[in-house]
């Protein structure tokens, strides 16, 4: 159990270690839903179960068979030999140890910072509504709006929170907490913090997991923001620029948060993705995980190397350990009870219940009818055409029946119709000249329809211009209020300008791109 825990803890590092790599690549070419996907992998790794051992033992016990063995016997030069050994083998239960009241303390101590963090939100609030199950408040609590709760859901908002966004941000602020609670992303976060506390001693894992947080962020914003003009996004860059502060609690989930802000709104500047390229995004990173899975997993010959250099670099015999606690497991008495057969038994002489009746046979819909049409001529003499109609019934019974005379075939044609009547928006007119239909189609009208969709190409690129404009002049002052902000300490203060200032250089640099 300890070896497969050692294996686990290794192998879901090096997994974490991947993600960070490809994450940035994953995100810009699939999209941030693709990229926060993958944080799934080190979790499914922890709880992954060693693999059977698929090879033999008998090939082994002759390659051994065979092998010379060299003894080296070297007498110390003082003290007892044993000593190492006992040293080594008292060290991996102690290591355990603290590796377990280190996970434990972590836990408690973000558990009982929730508890008085929802407190607090819930004993400052003034004013509550619901949306559907989950409680909307305003509490003076709050810096900004926020996501917390799992079992009772809340959304929480501050009191200036009407006199500091406008409607349309005040929306899709609104959207984009929601939409943390309809995906899952509180139980992800404390999933993320059991993860994080196995590996509390693991600075990859810290930062793992504030860039899963910071991917979590951007996939709910391409949420929120899918199928939205240029105008949404930049009225959403304004809210989260507005929002833009320093602290939080892990289990929650902030609009504030000013870590990753760069990345956050470099996303909302990007176009929507193709359903193919999502659909390669999503096959690619399942071919990832199994791949990712299968090679880390205990009882592969990759696992039996990490152990191997784990067992080289501590001089700790996992095995042995291993041994030792399977032993104490065994001499330890357990009285089984006996399990209750007779009660589950069916008794003597009983009648056996009666099969399931057969399923009722299926009845065909009927069939439509059907009208095939075949045409005959008489040589080279003028006649008329015959026409032979067969009908086939919704019995299956065909009908023949003869018909001379023309057919009554649409005539298809290709004009200009004219513009500014009443049914200029029509495409396709159709008209009656007898009994004879026409079906006319209008050039003129479609090559208007395809001038009027460049000019809206035109506006858009304006639109956009406008967008960026307006969203560098919003960080501009979400600068100017940061940098007078008191509540902040220096080093919060000096992090969030760096990183308003990154930002308004790219602001700047994409809105001086004439393209």
């Amino acid at each position: 159990m300890i070896g497969w825990a050692i294996e686990a803890l290794i192998a879901s590092a090096l997994l974490m270690a991947v993600v960070l790599v490809i994450r940035a690549p994953v995100r810009r070419h699939f999209g941030p839903g693709i990229a926060y996907a993958l944080w799934a992998l080190p979790a499914i790794r922890l709880l992954l179960p060693p693999l059977p051992q698929l090879h033999s033992a008998t090939p082994q016990l002759l390659t051994r068979a065979s092998e010379t063995v060299t003894i080296y016997v070297i007498e110390p030069l003082g003290g007892s030999a044993a000593a190492p050994a006992s040293l080594y083998s008292s060290l991996g239960p102690a290591l355990a140890v603290l590796w377990g009241v280190g996970a434990a303390a972590f836990l408690v101590w973000h558990a009982f910072g929730h508890w008085r963090f929802c407190r607090r939100m819930i004993a400052a609030s003034t004013y509550s509504e619901q949306a559907v199950d989950i409680e909307v408040i305003e509490t003076a609590a709050a810096s900004g709006p926020l996501a917390f709760g799992i079992f009772r859901r809340y959304v929480a908002f501050p009191r200036d929170f009407a006199e500091r966004y406008d409607a349309d941000e005040r929306e899709l602020a609104l959207l984009h907490e929601l939409g943390h609670h309809q995906r899952g992303d509180l139980i992800a976060n404390w999933i993320a913090l059991a993860v994080l506390a196995l590996h509390w001693f693991n600075p990859l894992a810290w930062r793992a997991f504030r860039a899963f947080r910071a991917d979590q962020e951007m996939a709910n914003d391409a949420l929120v923001l899918a199928g939205r003009s240029a105008i949404d996004r930049h009225t959403y860059a304004c809210a989260i620029v507005k929002a833009a502060h320093g602290g939080a609690v892990s289990a929650a989930c902030h609009l504030h948060t000013i870590q990753d802000l760069k990345g956050r709104l470099r996303m909302l500047t990007t176009g929507r993705r193709s359903r193919l390229r999502l659909t390669l995004g999503g096959t690619a990173v399942a071919a990832l995980m199994i791949a990712g899975l299968a090679a880390t997993a205990s009882g592969t010959p990759a696992a039996a190397t990490v152990r191997a250099g784990v067992e080289k670099a501590t001089g700790i015999d996992i095995a042995a350990i291993d041994a030792k606690v399977a032993a104490k497991l065994q001499s330890a008495p357990a009285a089984m009870p006996e399990p209750a057969l007779a009660s589950a038994a069916m008794p003597e002489g009983a009648d056996l219940p009666p099969p399931p009746p057969p399923p009722a046979r299926a009845v065909p819909p009927a069939p439509a009818t059907n009208v095939m049409v075949s045409m005959s001529d008489d040589g080279g003499r003028k006649v008329s055409k015959r026409y032979k109609i067969v009908r086939v019934d919704k019995d299956g019974k065909t009908m023949t029946e003869d018909w001379v005379g023309p057919m009554n075939v649409p005539d298809v044609r290709s004009s200009n119709c004219g513009t500014g009547g009443s049914d200029d928006k029509n495409m396709v007119v159709n008209k009656m000249n007898g009994e004879k239909r026409i079906i006319i189609i209008c050039n003129d009208r479609i090559e208007r329809v395809v001038s009027l969709n460049k000019a809206n190409i035109e506006k858009s690129k304006d639109i956009e211009r406008q967008a960026y404009a307006h969203a560098l002049e919003g960080l501009r002052k979400a600068r100017a209020r940061v940098a007078n902000d008191e509540r902040m300490s220096a080093e919060e203060k000096r992090d969030a300008l760096d990183s308003i200032d990154d930002s308004i250089k790219d602001m700047e640099s994409d809105l001086a791109n004439p393209d």
